[in-house]
């Protein structure tokens, strides 16, 4: 599968300027006005194309998601190929295909495959640089599947040691809300009754309000610890630095590993 670079045709240390020129000589093949006359199935494989190769170029151009996009591949990591983006919503029965018509479903959804293949990009990256933080705090670990999270890492039991064992969740979104931090916390309680053990809930954000905002989330959703004693601890992480908020009673192994994301 091709990833960005070569979708738009250009080396992998192409500078945003030839990007610019690749991407617009490509996505011209592909405009609407110049596919209007062939079958409905090219005219959806046009669509598709054309939001593939905006998905690259947004990408490629912007540093930071550049960045991030050369890091996942140099890492090894598969990002998601561009052939794999979300496709184009075709205009509704009815309207007109007409030369010169507004078409409405093209732009939402050159939109919304531009920010789900960007969201992705970014997850793929975050979730394998959390797991490495999480592998080297624990080498010896179990990891069991806990719906709703994309990590999880329970360290074993030390001999003759009956307390509680640190367990950490993982879950990437594009933003932070009210909804992710209570499903969060219903979804960690739940698998938390099953287990001993002090579970520490990565909450790892693309995107996230003010120090204020995040607070007053936090507390807005804080539940009690549940019937084993053990509680359960929200960190929300803005993943574009890093930047964590951790509760005065997070677990001790928790400090450590944002310490750890942040290269400190």
């Amino acid at each position: 599968m091709k990833n960005y670079y070569d979708l738009l045709q250009v080396p992998a240390d192409a500078p945003a300027a030839q990007i610019k020129q690749a991407f617009r000589q490509l996505i011209a093949r592909y405009h609407p006005d110049k596919v209007q006359h062939l079958g409905e199935e090219f005219q959806a494989l046009a669509e598709e194309r054309s939001a593939e190769l905006t998905i690259a170029y947004k990408t490629l151009v912007d540093p930071a998601q550049r960045e991030v996009y050369d890091q996942s591949l140099a890492a090894g990591v598969p990002p998601p190929a561009a052939e794999a983006a979300p496709a184009p919503m075709s205009a509704p029965p009815g309207l007109s295909s007409a030369p010169g018509a507004p078409v409405c479903g093209w732009a939402r959804a050159d939109a919304d495959a531009l920010r789900a293949g960007r969201d992705a990009v970014v997850k793929r990256a975050v979730l394998g640089r959390v797991d490495q933080v999480f592998a080297r705090a624990f080498p010896a670990s179990e990891r069991p599947h806990v719906p709703g999270f994309d990590l999880s890492c329970l360290s074993k039991p030390k001999l003759f040691d009956l307390g509680a064992r640190s367990w950490l969740l993982a879950k990437f979104v594009p933003h932070l809300t009210g909804d992710v931090v209570q499903e969060a916390w219903s979804r960690a309680l739940r698998a938390s009754r099953a287990r001993k053990a002090v579970l520490s809930v990565f909450v790892l954000a693309g995107e996230m309000g003010s120090k204020r905002d995040v607070a007053d989330l936090l507390a807005a959703n804080r539940r009690p610890a549940n019937g084993s004693g053990q509680g359960v601890t929200i960190i929300p992480v803005d993943v574009r630095d890093w930047n964590a908020w951790v509760p005065a009673e997070a677990d001790p192994t928790a400090r450590t590993l944002v310490a750890r994301l942040r290269g400190e």
